[in-house]
């Protein structure tokens, strides 16, 4: 047996050692998963839990992400299956719900592009009343996409395909469409944090300026927006301008959303 404060003290040195972010929070977050309780609650750890938290910290220090070592990671409040292959749902992500929420207030049809783990359209649907689509070409991240959907028990309906293809679902138009696509510039993917090289590539990189995916996928959905309705776009935080001009040229009237640190997150197009 070992005190949990003291396991906590180690794992908490050994992160912090590696360079880790908020070594406090993850040497807490890894205790929590494998005994349930936090090490302020706890007297010691079992030699089960031992050896399931000291694997944990051994992946850790190794750079895979926490939540891909969980397996699980809440988003919006729900939870979400994670893993190789899909990209991780993000805090800032939680403001495309948010808009989408707002828009979607008295029910509607929404699509979301790029889906991934499905993080944006589950929570949009368990929040509204609307009729909920999700677009993802890759078959790891569709599997996750399925799951998420069932375990969340949310009306979404799953579609496999490119969203870069504008006649997918034929000629139905969306009250809301949201996308979250790849926007990291070349400079950026050669000096991204080892943790982030466990994600998938095709998730991630936008191209040389990060903005080959805006270029491609909001002039061909562009006219599946209802009248009224909105397509609303995450972006890198020095990129609200470049992808506003793009919403602008397909004939939407654009505004430009910040995250909580003041960066620009969120481009609204509405028509």
């Amino acid at each position: 047996m070992v005190s949990a404060s003291g396991k906590y003290r180690e794992i908490r040195k050994a992160l912090a050692d590696a360079g880790a972010f908020d070594a406090a929070f993850e040497a807490r977050e890894i205790i929590r998963e494998y005994t349930g309780s936090t090490p302020e609650l706890l007297d010691e750890l079992d030699e089960e839990q031992i050896r399931a938290v000291d694997n944990a910290v051994d992946r850790r220090l190794g750079g895979e992400p926490l939540q891909y070592i969980f397996g699980k990671w809440e988003f919006y409040g729900y939870p979400f299956y994670v893993g190789k292959g899909v990209l991780i749902p993000r805090p800032e992500t939680e403001l495309l719900v948010d808009i989408a929420v707002k828009q979607l207030s008295e029910g509607g049809r929404a699509i979301d592009l790029f889906s991934g783990s499905g993080c944006v359209p589950v929570s949009i649907a368990l929040k509204t009343s609307a009729q909920c689509y999700a677009v993802e070409l890759y078959d790891e991240a569709f599997g996750y996409l399925e799951r998420n959907i069932v375990l969340n028990s949310a009306e979404v309906t799953a579609v496999k395909g490119n969203a870069f293809d504008g006649s997918l679902l034929g000629d139905m138009t969306f009250d809301v469409i949201t996308a979250n696509p790849p926007y990291l510039t070349s400079s950026e993917m050669r000096g991204i944090m080892k943790e982030l090289t466990f994600e998938p590539g095709t998730a991630l990189f936008g191209g040389e300026d990060g903005l080959d995916a805006y270029r491609r996928f909001i002039p061909v959905w562009a006219d599946r927006v209802k009248v009224g309705g909105i397509m609303a776009a995450e972006t890198g935080e020095t990129q609200g301008a470049a992808v506003s001009a793009i919403m602008s040229a397909a004939g939407f009237s654009v505004s430009v959303i910040k995250d909580h640190s003041g960066m620009d997150r969120v481009v609204v197009g509405k028509k």
